[in-house]
């Protein structure tokens, strides 16, 4: 068992250090990855230092879901957090543009989500997170630059460094890969 996974099972048994000690060895990379992978119009609004305590919060939160994959499958486990985090904030960002366009919309009676639906919402996103999470990287990186960023196959491909068609299976993979996830049954 590699060091990492020693302090993840005692950060799981409530090790407050350990958690610590795993939070100071990935918030420095993390917080560089987060700075390049924002855009300057998003980093303007939100910081990436703020998308980086939500990540390690939520970390912290779901540190039970995480499944050790290999020497580097922590880190790459926190970047998938992060990745969410930041596609949180970009539709976040681009609702705060839409509120801002259209006011009225918000306040006709009825036009808004339930409460029930926000929660069911809320609930099949963290579903939706945690399945991307468990898939391999580029596989799940295909997938949300595909539908959760909406890029075009060509742009997933240039943004990857790979070709249409190896987007193409990556993220038939995926889906595929997602469609068996026990927290996405449909209900």
């Amino acid at each position: 068992m590699s060091d990492t996974q020693h302090l993840v099972e005692a950060a799981r048994d409530g090790d407050r250090g350990a958690l610590d000690e795993l939070v100071a060895r990935h918030q420095g990379r993390l917080l560089a990855f987060l700075r390049a992978a924002m855009s300057p119009a998003l980093a303007a609004r939100v910081a990436p230092e703020d998308v980086l305590q939500e990540s390690l919060l939520a970390c912290a939160r779901r540190l039970d879901s995480y499944e050790d994959r290999g020497p580097t499958s922590f880190y790459r486990w926190l970047v998938g957090i992060a990745r969410f985090k930041v596609a949180e904030a970009r539709r976040a960002q681009a609702a705060g543009k839409r509120a801002a366009e259209e006011p009225l919309e918000s306040s006709v009676p009825g036009a808004g989500t339930s409460p029930s639906m926000h929660a069911a919402r809320a609930e099949g996103g963290a579903a939706l997170h945690d399945a991307l999470a468990a898939l391999p990287d580029r596989q799940g990186e295909a997938v949300r630059l595909r539908y959760l960023e909406g890029l075009s196959v060509a742009e997933t491909a240039a943004r990857l460094g790979t070709s249409d068609a190896a987007v193409k299976a990556l993220v038939g993979r995926g889906l595929t890969a997602l469609a068996g996830h026990p927290g996405l049954a449909r209900r």
